[in-house]
């Protein structure tokens, strides 16, 4: 069985999706809870990582949909963020290490490399090797969990006896502005975007955590697309592009992070060919960075972006 990418369009499959924001809550929460526990026996099986990748798709937009949705439902105290993000933590390690990886792979087809560079990054594999049947062990245990089992079984009792709070009733097109204009304005707002220093680790923190809000508002925004025109897709599709570029970026420092671990502080005297293409892949990521993020400064650009959500 190979497994089944989420649709990145809006979870509502059905010809005509709910018009009240309580009702369309639940099918979002329904369908990516099917999506999840579909990916269980293939995440088990350890063959092919996109189950692994495909679970945790379907968790962020879990996750989601409990955040933007919040003030019309009532969850389950035991499917609270606290349960899902300890399932996302047991499945990110093991994606975290799947993807260093294949970075390394890629590195190594596309650098010439001397003879002892390529026994320092051997060495590098069957640490990432042993470090990922070290985490496999521990996402088999929770997944075979009672609290895992717990959360499961909560969301499934919760879908057929949904709970609601009075805003449920609410038409879902008169609230989409209200549930989506405060995550904008957190992230027009953030620091990260003023960082032109890339050589100062807190200022990159800082980046880091901007990232992560253009991911959570991009979730957001693919959650309710259907109900919006191109202008909005297009949009969607500009975050995406500013969270992979960060992505990368993100990537470098967890690399970093393993090498120091792995080789010593002085690890780039082992494999200076790594070291030299991290820099050059640096410098060029962040003069792309600094030229894409430019445009979100302009007020016209702004007003335009908050204007998408009111059409």
């Amino acid at each position: 069985m190979k497994p089944q990418a989420l649709s990145a369009v809006s979870p509502l499959v059905a010809r005509k999706p709910p018009e009240r924001v309580g009702d369309y809550a639940h099918q979002a929460i329904k369908t990516y809870t099917r999506h999840i526990l579909k990916q269980e026996k293939g995440v088990l099986a350890h063959q092919d990582p996109e189950f692994l990748h495909q679970m945790r798709i379907g968790l962020r937009r879990l996750r989601t949909t409990q955040t933007a949705l919040a003030p019309a439902i009532v969850l389950p105290k035991q499917v609270n963020e606290r349960a899902l993000k300890r399932l996302g933590k047991v499945l990110g390690r093991v994606r975290d290490l799947d993807v260093l990886h294949s970075w390394l792979a890629k590195f190594v087809d596309q650098v010439k490399l001397k003879k002892s560079e390529r026994k320092v990054l051997r060495r590098l594999e069957k640490t990432l090797n042993k470090q990922r049947k070290k985490y496999l062990i521990r996402m088999d245990n929770y997944l075979h969990s009672q609290g895992y089992k717990r959360l499961v079984k909560s969301i499934k009792r919760w879908l057929k006896q949904p709970q609601y709070k009075s805003l449920a009733c609410l038409p879902l097109r008169v609230a989409l502005p209200d549930l989506q204009l405060p995550m904008i304005g957190q992230l027009l707002m953030h620091p990260g975007w003023l960082v032109v220093d890339d050589t100062n680790m807190t200022d990159l923190d800082q980046v880091h955590d901007l990232r992560k809000y253009i991911k959570g508002v991009r979730y957001q925004m693919g959650l309710f697309r259907e109900f919006y025109g191109e202008g909005y897709k297009t949009q969607i599709n500009n975050f995406k592009q500013l969270q992979d570029l960060l992505g990368e970026l993100q990537e470098e420092v967890v690399l970093q992070t393993f090498l120091v671990k792995t080789l010593g502080a002085t690890w780039a005297k082992k494999i200076p060919s790594l070291d030299r293409y991290l820099q050059t892949q640096h410098q060029q990521l962040w003069q792309q960075w600094l030229i894409l993020r430019q445009p979100y400064f302009a007020l016209n650009r702004r007003n335009a972006l908050y204007q998408l959500f009111l059409q």
